[in-house]
């Protein structure tokens, strides 16, 4: 097979095959036959070749003609956690709706990986980037200060003015802990992560604010805060810590979901009993949590809509109109 019959179909071979203008060709496969009085036989005759030839469009030269290339970046934490990829569901689906496709990619939580997908995807000209943030994700700000169209999903960073789709985690994070206070727990420990993220701030200040409420002082041995990329030996070191600190400890509010798995593993391991998990609470759950813990109350963040209006956002420009202030929705809460 010689090299000139493996290139790529153009516009100009359809033209040449077909002896019409490469002007009429473009208009006729964009679907803009009609309007410029293109006569039903010659589309037909358009068509037909670019289908029995398998054109493919260069959509990106299509895309810089038009302004726009159809398709949206999403750059999530990880695939593995049902979370994001039930984000990446979500993005997928409202995207769609408006005859968008998305280009996925996962950070796996580093920053500089982070920064090179969302170069990458500038690169290629998409119409906006949907982000889960990491916690070094401080340089989005001149990004989006020299026009990147860029929403965060799920999390915002401190400093960062970057319009973001959040929920309500500080009321949310308040109401769990309230609801263990009820239950007569006094030393409630919160398990966490990623500090620098203010959704975990906003959770870490609930918390504080139940105590307060029930006139109990914030005590730092309750504390039990890993880093994001933190490996198993890492958390269990950290729970070692917490359970020497307050082996009275009576319960615990989560405020990650990845969090919790590990933690039940651990005390299991211990002989250290959870029940059902009456004495733990938790922002978000996982299909799992249902089986093993289903006494755990939990905050159950609205996924799809998240996903959703993250799109909205990035497609009417939206985001522009809002400036930083976050979009906030709020949690189901299920008190158990």
């Amino acid at each position: 097979m010689s090299a000139s019959s493996r290139r790529p179909l153009s516009l100009r071979g359809i033209a040449d095959a077909v002896g019409v203008s490469t002007a009429t060709v473009s208009w006729v496969l964009s679907g803009q036959g009609d309007a410029k009085g293109i006569s039903a036989a010659t589309q037909k005759k358009v068509q037909d070749f670019a289908q029995a030839h398998n054109y493919r469009p260069n959509m990106l030269a299509r895309g810089l003609s038009l302004g726009t290339t159809k398709t949206l970046g999403l750059i999530i934490s990880s695939l593995s956690d049902p979370f994001y990829s039930s984000i990446a569901k979500a993005v997928v689906s409202e995207a769609g709706k408006s005859g968008y496709t998305v280009m996925i990619a996962t950070s796996e939580s580093d920053s500089e990986k982070e920064r090179a997908l969302v170069s990458s995807m500038h690169c290629r000209r998409v119409d906006g980037i949907i982000v889960t943030p990491t916690e070094g994700a401080a340089w989005m700000e001149k990004d989006t200060a020299a026009g990147g169209n860029i929403v965060l999903v799920d999390r915002s960073v401190s400093g960062l003015s970057t319009p973001s789709v959040v929920v309500d985690n500080e009321e949310s994070a308040f109401r769990l802990v309230s609801h263990l206070l009820k239950k007569g727990r006094r030393k409630i420990a919160i398990v966490t992560t990623a500090h620098n993220l203010v959704n975990m701030q906003a959770r870490h200040a609930g918390y504080e604010r139940a105590l307060r409420e029930a006139g109990i002082e914030a005590n730092s041995r309750l504390v039990c805060q890993v880093p994001p990329d933190a490996d198993i030996r890492q958390i269990n070191a950290e729970l070692d810590r917490l359970l020497r600190d307050v082996p009275d400890l009576d319960g615990i509010f989560f405020t990650s979901h990845v969090l919790v798995l590990p933690t039940y593993v651990h005390f299991a391991e211990r002989g250290i009993p959870t029940g059902r998990g009456e004495q733990w609470a938790c922002m978000h759950t996982l299909p799992d949590f249902e089986l093993l813990l289903p006494g755990m109350s939990i905050a159950q963040m609205p996924i799809f809509e998240m996903g959703a209006r993250a799109v909205d956002m990035l497609l009417h420009k939206s985001s522009a109109k809002e400036g930083a202030s976050p979009v906030i929705l709020p949690c189901k809460i299920e008190l158990r």
